[in-house]
């Protein structure tokens, strides 16, 4: 995993260049605390548990992104249309997020080829799967677009295309063209 600071080299590479290394999408997150990652393995097969920040969710968008620089960004790479990306506090998940409010498969990211986009459905998660703020329904399965917020219990994604981060990417370092 890679921080948006270490990707700023690449800001000058062509926006296909910089697509095929990366992926399709970017999910961006403030790094989970180290007492976190350093406790995830023995997590499995505990109990999810309650969100602290459900009530600071914006509060907490706002600190993310006043410090972006240090975001971990998380790349898809998703290679057929239909396919799965699960999301969960287990390292059997495709994306693991080390964070007691989430849960061991909290979600489920489908691709869909023709959007460009994923859609993301809850997997019946204790503290629930948000979108912009808003709570994903039961069973309800939702495409994202780019430049949603997406949260899993307490921890909270930036979700953009490729080309969008390589846009930003390309705007903060000096002397770099316009694509």
């Amino acid at each position: 995993m890679v921080s948006v600071k270490q990707l700023r080299p690449f800001a000058s590479a062509s926006l296909e260049s910089f697509r095929a290394a990366s992926g399709a999408v970017a999910l961006i997150q403030q790094p989970v605390e180290a007492t976190f990652k350093a406790v995830a393995p023995a997590m499995v097969g505990m109990r999810t548990v309650g969100m602290a920040h459900r009530s600071r969710m914006e509060e907490r968008l706002l600190a993310m992104l006043r410090d972006f620089d240090n975001l971990e960004v998380h790349f898809l790479e998703p290679k057929q249309d239909g396919e799965e990306f699960t999301v969960g506090r287990t390292d059997s998940c495709d994306l693991m997020v080390p964070e007691p409010s989430v849960s061991q498969h909290h979600a489920t990211l489908r691709w869909n080829a023709g959007a460009g986009d994923f859609s993301v459905r809850d997997a019946q998660s204790m503290n629930g799967t948000f979108i912009n703020g808003a709570p994903l329904a039961f069973k309800a399965q939702v495409m994202l677009h780019d430049g949603a917020t997406l949260a899993f219990g307490d921890v909270q994604f930036l979700y953009l295309r490729a080309e969008t981060l390589h846009a930003h990417l390309r705007l903060a370092v000096p002397g770099t063209p316009a694509p």
